[in-house]
């Protein structure tokens, strides 16, 4: 036995010092060259405005589609099959909106406006399966949302062509799983939910009008919540956390500072954001309910090298939002 654990011991250092050694020799890898590199003076300043002003907006453009609670007021589900819960709900932030007129001869870009951005939504939630158990109840929901964009709701953000609308609304959708566990006795009810939610496709910025820089941004999130819930009366108290895996697909346009000509680029970027979410709910009558909902997206230090006015790039965002809810 003893002959075995030091051979283990001797085993173990063996991998451990082949790891260090490698660790030391092998080379940094160097960083991605970036599309603004081959810019220079006012035009790579630009340049980078407008791709670091496209990060920062696509986690808050991803938070308005995903929201906290997929299923507002409530961390529960099951109930008989096709009997479906609707919510109609406002989220709200706040978007701190950069000059795009900005044009490199500044070392930090001016805000434009603080923007109070609301996006409203309908929310469905539609028992699949509700199974018994010695230890509570087991149940599995599909999760739906349809999120609403007004034309012309602001003149900073327009819409893009061929956006997805009804009645001059563009719309984006979301659907997911929510499994559920309500316990026998006092243990709170908990679940997991798995979604995704995509935002209309709009444009920030023309260059036509002024702009040196503008970008059109289609964003998307996967997103996971573990919820816990407990209901005290007429009230219902949820919480929870999570993470979004956020992609942007985005076209983006600058001007020369030199020669005054555009120039346009077509990619995709990538975030991940932790989430966390509280809620209550209060049950008004029979099957109706006002929600409320108070969250937080957890910020993360991208390394932008573009310093913009009264903005924190490494700070999260807190949002909002209140909805009713009701049984089909």
């Amino acid at each position: 036995m003893a002959q075995r654990l030091a051979g283990g011991l001797l085993l173990a250092a063996v991998v451990l010092q082949g790891a260090t050694l490698a660790a030391q020799t092998d080379p940094t890898p160097e960083p991605a060259p970036h599309p603004c590199d081959a810019a220079t003076g006012p035009t790579k300043k630009v340049c980078r405005a407008g791709y670091d002003a496209l990060t920062l907006a696509t986690p808050a453009v991803a938070l308005l589609a995903s929201r906290g609670n997929p299923s507002l007021g409530s961390a529960g589900g099951g109930g008989r099959f096709g009997q479906a819960t609707v919510s109609v709900r406002g989220t709200y932030l706040q978007a701190l909106l950069p000059a795009t007129s900005y044009d490199g001869t500044e070392d930090a870009v001016p805000a434009a406006r603080r923007l109070p951005a609301a996006v409203p939504s309908l929310d469905l939630r539609f028992p699949l399966l509700t199974k018994a158990l010695p230890i509570g109840a087991v149940s599995v929901d599909f999760l739906g949302a349809i999120v609403g964009l007004p034309r012309g709701a602001t003149d900073f953000i327009r819409l893009a062509p061929g956006v997805r609308s009804v009645g001059g609304v563009a719309l984006g959708f979301g659907y997911g799983l929510r499994i559920g566990m309500t316990p026998s006795g006092q243990l709170p009810t908990a679940s997991l939910n798995v979604t995704r939610h995509d935002f209309p496709r709009f444009t920030f910025g023309d260059l036509v009008r002024g702009s040196n820089f503008a970008y059109t941004l289609s964003a998307s999130a996967m997103n996971v919540r573990l919820l816990v819930g407990r209901r005290s009366g007429r009230l219902e108290f949820t919480a929870g956390g999570g993470a979004d895996l956020i992609k942007g697909d985005y076209s983006i346009s600058y001007v020369n500072q030199t020669t005054r000509s555009p120039i346009s680029a077509d990619s995709t970027l990538s975030a991940l954001r932790i989430v966390t979410v509280a809620n209550a709910a209060l049950d008004l009558v029979a099957g109706l309910r006002i929600g409320f909902e108070g969250g937080f997206q957890v910020g993360k230090d991208d390394k932008l090298p573009t310093r913009f006015e009264a903005v924190n790039p490494k700070s999260g965002r807190f949002f909002g939002g209140v909805g009713l809810g009701f049984k089909l």
